[in-house]
């Protein structure tokens, strides 16, 4: 009898979606599929179905602890790809990155780690699996995911955040039961392109199929009776049936170890032994810890095999359920794991080339056996183990592992080499890496208490910049305060640090003055001691300060951009340059600088990290020259393929921007809308601000608006950045109220340094009761070739014309405004300027001006299109469309489709 059944019994609707998913991502979509299960619930079987017939590298996380590699399973799937297929997919610069999950990959180590190496890693392994699926469509799996290390469920999240491109298809098995990764999936799951298949257990007759598939054939009253009995689980179904004729014992534990138990005693030792490495162990480990030759070995497991209870995997074995492992390692006496412990330990010691990562086994084992002081030091070197992979998080877990053992270890700093105040400080860094604020504020504020500040200032210093980091991450302003005390404190090498740290953290709440003057100080004391990477970092943010977001002077950061920076430097030089140019009114520069930086970050494949800023200033870039259908395109293809919770919000910007100018299109997500609008980033707060200001005005939803200016106008940073602050000013006086008086004091207190402030503080005079400069508004606006706020200006200056009855003047303005507004689809805005038009009894100057509804007619007849590709694009008749072209004809005076077309675009309407 085959314990496993050789018939795939249920599951056809599951396999039916995994196939489905697959042919989405063959055809181009983004796809990803979480199959969620019970222990035994038959995920890997499912997996395994469905892998049949597609190509498919999979690789499982273990139930080892810290005893396995960081991102194991997918140094599994770069193990069966093979080294000869990674090298010649990937550029030789990736390589040493790489090698951090596939050790032997290069000669070359990786670079050192300015804290982007585990980014860099995870943009690497994105690239070779897009580059996998451009050669031929894959399937990547990763098994047991709720086993995963911290540093494998990051980058599984990058990845599903981030899904490749054409061809690759993500799946991921999990239980659902487990409490420590339960929200990881669900907030997966929720990704547009992700699909969850939790698995049902099997029905009555599926039971009997998987029987018959078992047994050969399937007694009803059998079938009946191992469904009962298993509930449907798959795994359950095998123990029953492999238990036929003996009494049932009463729990799925006693099944599994009944099937143990009917193994010859050779099976059972060295079954037992395997359960103490964890669900995987290598052939030459277990033959040493065991004693047996390797014949000898392979004779003792063969019965283990055959009974469907472990099998041969790569160079070892595998239990073939770890509900199987648990069983076994749980039935062992205290003193037997113990001394199963201890004999890994020692052997791991004596041929640590028998493990993967014989630090992190060594730190598992010799605290299984009780050895704390070896197991202190072995968790000490697996901590810088595991930060050479770039795992930070489990090298926190280590060096936490060191603490709790720290007291029980006399000799600890002998052991190690450091104090104790050292390691605080190490995990403290490690926390910061991976942004767990929650852990490292607790490692940190432990080691301020014991530092005497006076004594030990340095140390102080330093504890206090980590302190302001874990508080950066968690969005709170006493991070500042840290960093200052930090630098009253700080001398000699350590000021450097902290100078770095303090100024650009100044920048990043607006705060240039301080920033450059810190900056400039900790760039020539980084001169003065040679520190190459902090005066690199730091001559960056000088120059960035020293622009002032395009205020300022950017000659230092066009020099930077010439010189040989690295991909990421070159990329953050490019972008606060077309931040720069964006804020001065050059929008098609910054539109060329954000392409040069992006190029910069797709040819170094960093896309996805360096590349993220650029992508959201080339967008606005797009939206402030009027190509709002080019705008719209890059916006959804960046969110198609990032997920990111903050670059999400900074693309809602935009997208709520589209919105509200064109009246139509997909709307923000809802966790845009919730952001705070009067705390955070003033870079954020703002322009989000403003944003839906103008779209809550667009919709005719005053009270709304107010509440979202009183809100911003509550920021604490408010007028750090002029830059943010004039376009939402004009915007809050659009909307008018009892916050017009503190609007007009406001914009007479900041600075207008720029064409793009002397266009923005000449509309807010006007519109807060100051004087009507509305021609320099639309000078200014005509200068910067930005069409929509020359048509909102002429608009408005020609509602002031027709207050102040001048109706000559304001009929010319009208006729313009309703051109721009009607090439660019911006409904909402037509329709205003024809309702103000209608009201006056202007006529136009070929009889009438066009509606917003002639207007976008008109735009899609320059575009050469037919009634019926017109009707089919605004949701009408064709005979609707073909009377409002009969219209447009007449308004214009001209006799065809084609002179309507040509004297719309002379008067600017087209």
């Amino acid at each position: 009898m085959d314990p496993v059944s050789p018939v795939f019994a249920g599951r056809a609707a599951e396999l039916a979606e995994l196939r489905a998913a697959h042919a989405r991502a063959c055809a181009g979509e983004a796809a990803a599929v979480l199959v969620g299960g019970e222990a035994g619930g038959g995920k890997t079987r499912l997996v395994t179905e469905f892998a049949r017939d597609v190509r498919t590298l999979t690789g499982a996380c273990l139930d080892l602890g810290a005893a396995t590699l960081p991102y194991a399973p997918f140094t599994a799937i770069l193990r069966r790809l093979g080294r000869d297929a990674v090298v010649s997919l990937m550029p030789a610069a990736a390589l040493p990155e790489l090698a951090r999950l596939m050790p032997g990959l290069t000669a070359a180590g990786p670079p050192p780690d300015d804290g982007t190496g585990q980014m860099r890693l995870f943009e690497h392994v994105l690239a070779l699996a897009e580059r996998l699926g451009a050669q031929d469509p894959v399937t990547l799996v990763v098994e047991d995911a709720h086993w995963a290390d911290r540093s494998t469920r990051d980058l599984l999240t990058f990845l599903f955040r981030n899904p490749p491109r054409t061809g690759v298809l993500l799946v991921v098995t999990f239980r659902p039961e487990e409490p420590d990764t339960r929200p990881l999936f669900a907030d997966l799951a929720r990704l547009p392109h992700a699909t969850r298949l939790d698995l049902p257990p099997l029905t009555r007759a599926e039971v009997a199929d998987q029987v018959r598939g078992i047994l050969g054939a399937a007694d009803p009253a059998v079938a009946r009776d191992v469904h009962a009995r298993g509930g449907g689980n798959p795994l359950f179904v095998e123990a029953l049936v492999g238990s036929a004729g003996a009494a049932v014992p009463g729990s799925l534990r006693e099944l599994l170890l009944a099937r143990v138990r009917r193994l010859p005693e050779p099976a059972r030792a060295a079954l037992r032994a395997a359960s103490a490495a964890g669900d995987r162990v290598g052939h030459g480990l277990l033959a040493a810890v065991t004693g047996l030759s390797d014949p000898g070995l392979s004779e003792a497991l063969r019965p283990a095999a055959d009974h469907g209870l472990l099998a041969a995997d790569g160079d070892g074995y595998a239990f073939r359920h770890a509900l199987i492992r648990e069983a076994v390692h749980e039935d062992l006496l205290p003193g037997e794991r113990s001394a199963l412990h201890r004999r890994f330990a020692e052997t791991i010691e004596r041929e640590p080339e028998l493990s993967d990562a014989p630090e992190s086994a060594l730190a598992v084992h010799w605290q299984g056996c009780g050895d704390h002081a070896q197991a202190l030091a072995a968790a000490w070197r697996a901590a810088w183990e595991r930060y050479a992979a770039a795992a930070y998080a489990e090298q926190l877990s280590l060096l936490e592992r060191v603490l709790d053992l720290w007291d029980r270890v006399p000799d600890a700093e002998s052991l190690t080499g450091r104090t104790r105040h050292d390691v605080l400080d190490a995990a403290t860094a490690a926390a910061g890496a991976i942004g767990e604020p929650g852990r490292g504020l607790p490692l940190v504020q432990r080691a301020l208490d014991e530092t005497d500040r006076r004594r030990e200032p340095a140390q102080a210093a330093r504890r206090l910049t980590l302190r302001a980091q874990m508080r950066g991450f968690q969005g709170d302003e006493d991070e500042l305060d840290d960093l200052r005390e930090a630098e009253r404190l700080a001398a000699g090498p350590v000021r450097v640090e902290v100078l770095t740290r303090l100024s650009s953290r100044l920048l990043v709440y607006g705060e240039m003055d301080e920033g450059e003057r810190l900056g400039r100080e900790g760039l020539a004391l980084a001169r003065a001691s040679r520190d190459r990477r902090a005066a690199a970092h730091l001559e960056i943010t000088v120059a960035e300060a020293a622009a002032r977001d395009g205020d300022g002077d950017p000659a230092a950061l066009e020099r930077l951009r010439h010189r040989g920076l690295g991909p990421w430097e070159r990329a953050r030089v490019l972008n606060t340059l077309a931040h720069c140019r964006l804020n001065t009114g050059r929008p098609a520069d910054a539109l060329a600088l954000t392409a040069e930086g992006l190029a910069v970050a797709e040819d170094a494949g960093l896309v996805h990290s360096a590349g993220l800023a650029p992508a959201v200033n080339q967008v606005e870039a797009l939206y402030r020259l009027g190509r709002w259908d080019e705008a719209a395109g890059a916006l959804q293809e960046r969110l198609d393929r990032h997920h990111a919770p903050a670059f999400r919000v900074q693309m809602m910007i935009w997208r709520i921007a589209l919105l509200a100018a064109r009246g139509t299109g997909p709307g923000p997500d809802p966790e845009a809308l919730a952001v705070p609008l009067d705390a955070g980033f003033p870079q954020t707060a703002l322009p989000l601000a403003q944003m839906i200001v103008e779209w809550r005005l667009a919709e005719d939803d005053r009270p709304g608006a107010s509440d979202a200016v009183d809100a911003v106008l509550r920021h604490p940073r408010l007028t750090v950045q002029p830059c943010h602050l004039w376009p939402l000013l004009e915007t809050a006086a659009h909307a008018g109220g009892p916050r017009l008086p503190e609007i007009a004091a406001l914009a007479a207190r900041l600075p207008v340094a720029t064409p793009v402030a002397e266009a923005h503080a000449a509309a807010v005079s006007a519109l807060t009761g100051g004087p009507l400069a509305w021609d320099a508004v639309i000078s200014a606006w005509e200068r910067m070739e930005q069409p929509y706020p020359l048509a909102r200006a002429l608009f408005h200056a020609a509602c002031a014309d027709l207050s102040a009855g001048d109706r000559a003047a304001a009929a010319p303005r009208l006729d313009r405004a309703a051109g721009i507004a009607g090439r660019l689809g911006a409904a909402p805005l037509a329709r205003r300027i024809s309702e103000r038009a209608r009201r006056a009894g202007l006529p136009g100057s070929s009889g009438g001006l066009l509606t917003a509804r002639e207007s976008e007619v008109l735009r899609l007849l320059a575009r050469g299109r037919s009634n019926r590709e017109i009707a089919d694009e605004l949701f009408i008749s064709p005979k609707t469309a073909s009377v409002h072209v009969s219209r447009i004809i007449a308004k214009l005076g001209v006799t065809s489709r084609g002179e309507a077309v040509a004297a719309a675009r002379d008067r600017g309407l087209a």
